[in-house]
């Protein structure tokens, strides 16, 4: 309870400190499968943003958009190892995992915070989906329980319902990146506010793994795909 009881705490100045802490942990939340109309927003830092409303819940779903002259090769190579998470998962501080195959990862993720926000964490299931033929990677993680992974006094535990990231190799060594998010990181926190830190979030992800992704050399399942 007194995780709760923290965040009750902030008001007025708290809120900048709260967007700029929280944009770091809804890379791990989102929803690929969800049905309406996609608005556009924009253009931020070079990746498109759009919204959707989501039916049954007040948080709007988010998209970012960006191709990169990187190879996807090497995007994959950044992502799939859970070693740079700290490279490009910004308010990263520590991972556990329970289980890794080459498609599928199951670890808990712990973001922290600054005081008097409460820290975060989900139990999650990464499950990768190559298709050679079209040359694209999806990526989808939902949230998951594990024996290993109760909740504690540590965090508030959030919850990713689905996440969706697409990577698709194009001409020219070029990438497109996609991803969607919606995120509840649960506690005490506003929608509007949890709207307001997904709306950037796209933008920050995207290009964090591509800085990334350009230090790497290409994963050898996708170095022949451009």
């Amino acid at each position: 309870m007194h995780v709760f009881l923290k965040e009750r705490a902030y008001r007025g100045e708290m809120i900048c400190s709260v967007a700029l802490a929280l944009v770091s942990i809804v890379v791990m939340s989102s929803t690929a499968d969800a049905k309406g109309k996609w608005e556009k927003v924009g253009k931020n830092d070079g990746v498109a943003v759009s919204k959707m409303e989501v039916k049954g819940s007040d948080l709007m779903a988010f998209r970012g958009v960006i191709v990169s002259d990187v190879h996807i090769g090497k995007v994959m190579a950044a992502f799939v190892d859970e070693s740079q998470r700290s490279k490009w998962v910004d308010r990263y501080h520590t991972h556990e995992t329970f289980k890794k195959t080459d498609r599928l990862q199951v670890y808990r993720i712990h973001f922290k915070l600054p005081i008097p926000i409460s820290d975060r964490d989900y139990v999650l299931n990464s499950e990768l989906f190559p298709n050679p033929e079209k040359k694209t990677v999806t990526v989808k993680i939902k949230s998951v329980k594990h024996p290993k992974a109760p909740e504690n006094d540590c965090c508030v535990r959030a919850e990713a319902k689905r996440t969706f990231y697409k990577f698709e190799a194009l001409e020219g060594g070029k990438t497109r990146l996609t991803v969607e998010v919606q995120t509840d990181p649960k506690g005490m926190l506003p929608d509007w506010l949890i709207n307001s830190i997904q709306e950037d979030w796209p933008s920050k992800t995207l290009n964090a793994l591509i800085k990334q992704a350009k230090t790497q050399k290409a994963h050898s399942d996708y170095a022949s795909w451009h």
